[in-house]
This record gives structure tokens, sequence and C-alpha cells, in this order.
């Protein structure tokens, strides 16, 4: 995947489980819900970069048609024991190997939405759940803070 890409977050997991208080959101992002939405935003047969949280990326095998689709797990070969991140990060960790844990892969998974052409996001694109992208981005904030506290 070269610099010219397009990115969608697609958020599911736990919250798609809980109806009362996401809705909309397993309907929302549903792969037919995600093909229909994306093609009134983002052109056929872009570079496509899926942030998730979606543990089965097969889930994603319908956009295939559309986009040149690119996970995280397609890059693995970055972060495995022969990258230079590992050495780095291992020497730099006192000899110790920094796992590319969950925390990690979400660290990623953001830092290339953000340089994506086209972002499409789950609270603000996709769901009608919740259009108040404030909000979301306070809770974010108060995430990261607890999260280092």
């Amino acid at each position: 995947m070269d610099w010219d890409f397009d990115a969608v977050h697609v958020v599911r997991g736990e919250k798609a489980q809980n109806k009362a208080l996401w809705p909309n959101l397993d309907a929302d992002s549903s792969p037919d819900a995600l093909v229909t939405k994306l093609q009134g935003m983002i052109e056929p047969w872009r570079n496509l970069y899926i942030a998730t949280n979606k543990p089965f990326y097969n889930y994603f095998d319908k956009l295939r048609s559309h986009y040149k689709v690119h996970l995280l797990d397609d890059y693995k070969y970055l972060w495995g024991n022969t990258s230079e991140w590992y050495k780095e990060t291992t020497i730099l960790n006192g000899g110790h190997p920094v796992d590319f844990d969950g925390y990690m892969r979400v660290e990623v998974d953001i830092e290339v939405l953000y340089r994506a052409k086209t972002r499409v996001e789950t609270f603000y694109n996709l769901t009608t759940n919740c259009k108040d992208i404030h909000s979301l981005n306070s809770l974010l904030h108060l995430h990261l803070f607890v999260r280092f506290i």
C-alpha cells in the first residue's frame, strides 16, 4: 500500500453486542452496510485500510470486490522478531522484547487512520447511534488519561 489511501475505522466487538447502548451499530457496520456506505464516499479500487477491533478479517471480504483492502496483520513483518522495530524497542527496553499487544495494535491503527486521504469513522460516518464527535473526542481523551494514571 502506498501513501495514497483511504481508511475506515470499524468498531464492533462488545459495542455491537450491546443493543441497549448501541442499537444501530451492528446493522450500520455489517458487511453489506459498509459496502453501501463506502461506495458513496470512496472511489472504487482505491487502497482501503481497515482499522478494526474485529478479530475475524474475513468479515470484510465483501469490500474486497470494490477496494484493495489492507489490514494491520498484512504488515506484521514490520514488528516481527526480525524487524527493525523489534530490535530497536528491545534495546530501548533493556534487552527485553516489547510485545506488540492490543494497545500497540490500536496505536498503529489510529496512526494509519489519521494519515488517510479520506477517513470514515464508525461513530461519525457509519452509525446513527452518535453524531456528536466532540463528546466522543472528550471520552477518548478521558480514556487515554485514565489509562496512564
